[in-house]
């Protein structure tokens, strides 16, 4: 492969990318029967302290999955203080916000926790760790309120069926949806069939299989310490409880008629679909989860559904800002070398760091 083929490949992937996220919010508001009047009233109904009082949970749930993180490296030896950990999380965490999906954020805060560290295949390896247990610990809450948890007697039960509006909709313009997934199938066939689509796929393949078998290593030195992933387990669940608790009061505050149950299974779903790598930041995917799932209650309309998801996507980037200040300040970077381990800050600075 040419240079320039090499330089087009990440700018062809970003645009495709973009142009997924703005087809689902094209569609979400497209197929959805939109009242600009009701839009108008649910916004009014939202207090702006519930989503002040959002933000600071999100940050203080930043905090403890910084915490979690933390504690992942010390249980494969990686020394690093809590406060630089914490500074490297909030900078992935914002960039989590504006790069390709949600997991955007994971390749810089592996880079430059190994900045901290000699153990640099170690402290890289945390963050897919850390990205595992979170993922994981968003589906078993989604499944453990969903099948555990009792609604109070008399509230109506979550309805899966699409409504009328969205289903006539769809049948009126089901030739175009049809040539466009037929067009989509054919140029998906077309790379597949073509040998260096091919030949990149056997390479893919092959260095996926290094990636999980060293993955599987991991694995297993984090199996021989047992407290350490159950206290990371624990951090996880407080901290994915802590915006999800902000958006019900959200909800309160617009006096949504929605058990605090369903905003322990909906978030977590509609989170999980915005980490698959394929719109920037999940935009759109995670909107459109978020409004498709709500409105499956009886009694809260797409409007209402659209200002909690918009709310979360104000919360994410608000919440998200001091990784910005971080970076810009290059508070993220080590300043000295602890020690011969370079941990604790560690790993000699090097002078064109400052420039990154």
């Amino acid at each position: 492969m040419t240079q320039a083929n090499k330089a087009r490949t990440p700018r062809l992937s970003i645009i495709i990318r973009i142009a997924v996220a703005l087809s689902a919010i094209g569609l979400l508001f497209y197929l959805g029967d939109w009242n600009i009047g009701a839009l108008k009233n649910a916004f009014a109904r939202l207090n702006p302290l519930a989503l002040i009082a959002a933000i600071v949970l999100f940050m203080l749930a930043n905090l403890v999955m910084a915490l979690r993180w933390w504690l992942l490296l010390r249980a494969q030896h990686v020394r690093i203080a809590l406060h630089a950990c914490a500074k490297v999380h909030y900078l992935g965490m914002f960039y989590n916000n504006v790069l390709i999906s949600s997991i955007g954020g994971d390749l810089l805060r592996a880079w430059y926790i190994t900045r901290h560290t000699h153990k640099r295949l170690e402290a890289a390896f945390s963050v897919v760790v850390d990205r595992l247990i979170g993922l994981s610990s968003l589906i078993l809450m989604a499944a453990a309120f969903g099948f555990l948890f009792p609604v109070p007697e008399g509230t109506p039960e979550f309805n899966l069926s699409l409504d009328r509006v969205l289903i006539a909709r769809i049948y009126r313009y089901h030739p175009h949806i049809g040539l466009g997934a037929a067009a989509l199938i054919f140029v998906v066939t077309g790379l597949l069939l073509h040998p260096n689509t091919r030949r990149k796929l056997h390479l893919a393949w092959a260095s996926v299989r290094t990636r999980v078998e060293r993955l599987l290593i991991g694995i297993r030195h984090y199996a021989t310490k047992p407290l350490s992933l159950l206290a990371a387990v624990a951090l996880t669940f407080v901290a994915q409880s802590l915006p999800i608790v902000g958006f019900w009061l959200i909800g309160e505050s617009m006096q949504l008629p929605i058990p605090l149950k369903y905003y322990f299974v909906f978030f977590p779903i509609a989170w999980v679909l915005g980490a698959i790598p394929i719109s920037p930041a999940g935009a759109g995917i995670l909107e459109g989860g978020i409004v498709f799932l709500f409105t499956r209650l009886p009694g809260v309309t797409a409007e209402n559904a659209l200002v909690l998801a918009i709310c979360q996507r104000a919360m994410f980037l608000l919440g998200s800002l001091p990784g910005i200040i971080i970076h810009v300040l290059g508070a993220h970077l080590p300043r000295r070398v602890a020690g011969p381990e370079g941990d604790e800050e560690g790993g000699p600075e090097q002078p064109q760091d400052r420039a990154l």
